[in-house]
């Protein structure tokens, strides 16, 4: 089949690169106690023998079997009791639904290639880091819970309504959004979403590191929805337009350079840094000895439209950077009743059931797909090959099912660039009424444009 993709994605995998992701899956399986998920007697596993599975599963995932893996993957002592460590507080149970709640609407393919492009496909050096960025969004910043969950709206209900510590934490996170401190619009040349950061809106005083940090997450979180293949990355563009050392603060970058390097690698397609004053060459030396050589040389300094132009057609670069689409942010407030779905636990529970036993069917299907290979079977291949494809095609419809029941109603979908059912419209009309606002009766929202 013939793809535009660069080769070690998706569709356009070579032969070593392939047997790179079986290898990873294996590992996974392993890690995720396949076993346990096999048929007896030959027949199916069914929904009563799946679901005694969850008090089996809630010890530690740091298994003998999974040991022994690991040694006869070729890992150290050193890396198996790394690997131990970090998992000493996770059970198989979190893992496999951190795996599912990692990988989202994505295929988990692309989940396990961005691990193994990013460790320059090591198999074993990819498994450790992959664990390591689910146990981070599982147990250390809790990312589901404390940030898909709860965004926008919760934070405008806190900020009128908390204690001071929350209410002002609250205000200040909003007051990122409302300035449009960053914000996604568009595409590139080559499809891919396009964030702005407004580096000049940075004021290092005016809101804590905790909820700088929580906001960059948001942001993160958001600009993945709009991520499918053969789009896998975004363009960022660092707008430097007025920057001044008062702007300058690097903990927030430090956490930026973290979050790309480490739990959402390979996400980064170029890092545009536009029209930076010469104040910021200083600045830059130190930045650029913190960052990994593979994200150093996604950076590209432009100073002129004509040099954005290399990278996004005219007509789609906004007038606040010369360009000639007549498009300005202007942040789109929460509306009270767009996250009642969420309050529907009933529903959110048995879809969230069905995404788990779809992700054992894939699981299962990944076993049997690994075996094909092994045993050369062609025939076995090109069948196990089609399950996954569509075992995997039905965790995406399932995510979007299950994103209105877990995620908090966002930016982006109030002015219909997320649509129910994960259409993405990266240039939607100015007019456009979500599916919620018209249930809720809401003929236009309110537009906020905070002064700074």
């Amino acid at each position: 089949m013939s793809t535009n993709a660069p080769t070690g994605f998706i569709g356009n995998l070579t032969q070593d690169q392939d047997a790179k992701l079986q290898q990873l899956w294996d590992l996974v399986l392993t890690l995720l106690d396949i076993q346990s998920l096999q048929p007896e007697n030959g027949d199916s596993a069914d929904p009563q023998r799946r679901a005694s599975l969850v008090s089996a599963n809630s010890g530690t995932a740091f298994t003998n079997n999974l040991s022994q893996a690991l040694r006869d993957n070729g890992m150290s002592p050193v890396e198996i009791k790394t690997m131990r460590d970090h998992l000493n507080n996770s059970s198989i149970d979190d893992l496999r639904s951190g795996l599912l709640y990692t990988a989202k609407h994505d295929s988990p393919d692309v989940l396990l290639l961005r691990f193994l492009r990013a460790r320059k496909w090591d198999v074993n050096k990819a498994f450790g880091m992959m664990l390591k960025a689910i146990v981070w969004r599982v147990h250390e910043e809790e990312v589901d819970d404390k940030v898909i969950a709860n965004p926008e709206l919760a934070a405008v209900t806190t900020s009128q309504s908390g204690d001071s510590v929350s209410a002002k934490a609250a205000k200040d996170f909003l007051d990122q959004l409302r300035m449009g401190k960053c914000y996604m619009h568009g595409t590139d040349r080559l499809g891919r979403p396009v964030l702005v950061v407004r580096v000049r809106l940075h004021q290092p005083s005016k809101q804590s590191e905790e909820t700088l940090n929580r906001f960059i997450l948001h942001t993160i979180e958001t600009a993945r929805l709009l991520l499918a293949p053969p789009s896998e990355t975004v363009t960022i563009i660092f707008d430097m337009t007025g920057f001044g050392l008062s702007n300058m603060e690097y903990a927030p970058v430090k956490f930026i350079i973290k979050c790309f390097e480490e739990n959402y690698p390979e996400c980064l397609g170029n890092m545009l840094i536009h029209n930076a004053p010469w104040v910021f060459s200083g600045i830059w030396k130190i930045i650029k000895g913190w960052m990994d050589p593979v994200i150093v040389q996604k950076v590209q300094f432009t100073n002129k439209v004509s040099d954005l132009e290399q990278f996004i057609a005219p007509d789609q670069i906004m007038k606040e950077l010369k360009g000639k689409e007549d498009w300005s942010y202007s942040y789109v407030e929460p509306v009270p009743g767009e996250n009642s779905r969420m309050a529907d636990t009933e529903t959110r529970d048995r879809i969230y059931t069905d995404r788990l036993r779809i992700g054992e069917d894939l699981l299962l299907r990944t076993a049997a797909w690994i075996t094909a290979n092994q045993q050369k079977d062609r025939e076995a291949i090109k069948a196990t090959t089609a399950l996954r494809a569509e075992t995997i095609e039905s965790l995406r419809q399932n995510y979007w099912q299950l994103d209105p029941y877990v995620r908090g109603r966002t930016h982006l979908d109030r002015v219909g660039v997320i649509q129910e059912g994960g259409t993405i419209d990266f240039y939607p009309s100015p007019n456009f009424r979500s599916d919620v606002a018209k249930s809720l009766g809401v003929e236009h929202f309110e537009r906020t444009q905070l002064r700074v």
